[in-house]
């Protein structure tokens, strides 16, 4: 839903995410499910905002760098977010997280509830990954997909869109093991 003020700016009305199967949701090789709110293509590649939702007890993914700024909006739900060769710390809801282009950082979710997060990056292009990743376990879903063929197409992927994978992921430690 959109509407226009006196100055003709067009503002949009985002609705909450409740059903990510529905309309617009994208998978990831993860798992997870995210959104496209603001295309790139929308904003000369300036900018592009995306919805995304954090499973409940997602395990870390490994240190990743890219060119971009990102910007972290905790909409609900809580982050853990890791800087390489940082200390981890929770980002509950309404925290911000700017991070710095080529900054390796990764983030997951500890909590029994999904995060609901949007995302803004600059310039854009996460958005064309995360179609183009999309479109990719639709032609070859993981599962009948050789594990090694899907890495190296994963790869060729991050490759493309500027994403580096530079340290291994973040060690948890598991409550119940201490």
């Amino acid at each position: 839903m959109s509407d226009q003020n006196e100055h003709g700016e067009v503002h949009q009305t985002v609705p909450a995410a409740s059903d990510p199967t529905g309309e617009g949701w994208l998978s990831t090789l993860l798992g997870h499910n995210i959104r496209i709110r603001t295309h790139g293509k929308e904003t000369d590649n300036q900018v592009t905002i995306i919805e995304y939702i954090e499973k409940p007890h997602s395990s870390p993914p490994v240190f990743t760098r890219h060119e971009f700024v990102e910007i972290f909006y905790i909409r609900s739900g809580m982050l853990t977010f890791q800087f390489l060769d940082k200390e981890a710390f929770q980002a509950p809801a309404e925290t911000v997280i700017t991070v710095p282009g080529w900054k390796p950082h990764a983030f997951w979710n500890d909590t029994s509830d999904p995060a609901l997060v949007t995302l803004v990056c600059s310039p854009a292009g996460l958005d064309r990954f995360f179609e183009a990743s999309h479109a990719l376990l639709q032609r070859r879903p993981p599962d009948t997909a050789g594990r090694d063929e899907m890495a190296a197409e994963m790869k060729a992927l991050r490759d493309e869109y500027g994403l580096e994978h530079v340290g291994p992921a973040p060690v948890v430690n598991d409550p119940d093991t201490g």
